[in-house]
């Protein structure tokens, strides 16, 4: 499941980049605009998974038109938070489906397990927080 938000990336005095993300507290840096990227793909990555985890309501992206950075730029950064859930196990179920969905889908090549697993981590995030 790819999630999608603004960094912000400011060029250090001392060299490299320091990135921070609109949404939320905290950042990364790197010391050089690769490894700033992969750091600001692994910082999203790991803070969306502990959204997910403790049932946080993930924020809605910032317009990225509105962003500016005065010693640097902005860009969007996408992550897969699935990676860094803990108890990621996989369990077997057993569902139903039609049986005319279930053909069309085995000849598209369609993973059953990997679909039900993204629409099922779509519709966790998008209900209200349990707390």
């Amino acid at each position: 499941m790819l999630k999608i938000y603004p960094a912000i990336f400011h060029e250090a005095e001392e060299g490299g980049y320091w990135i921070e993300f609109p949404e939320f507290l905290g950042g990364t840096q790197g010391d050089t605009l690769n490894e700033a990227m992969q750091m600001a793909q692994d910082f999203l990555a790991g803070i969306l998974a502990t959204y997910i985890e403790e049932g946080h309501e993930l924020p809605t992206p910032s317009n990225i038109k509105e962003l500016k950075a005065d010693d640097g730029f902005v860009t969007m950064i996408q992550a897969d938070p699935s990676p860094y859930i803990h108890g990621n196990k996989t369990i077997r179920k057993n569902v139903s489906v039609p049986e005319w969905i279930a053909k069309r889908a085995q000849q598209a090549k369609i993973n059953f397990s990997e679909t039900l697993t993204e629409a099922l981590l779509e519709k966790i995030i998008e209900m209200p927080s349990q707390k």
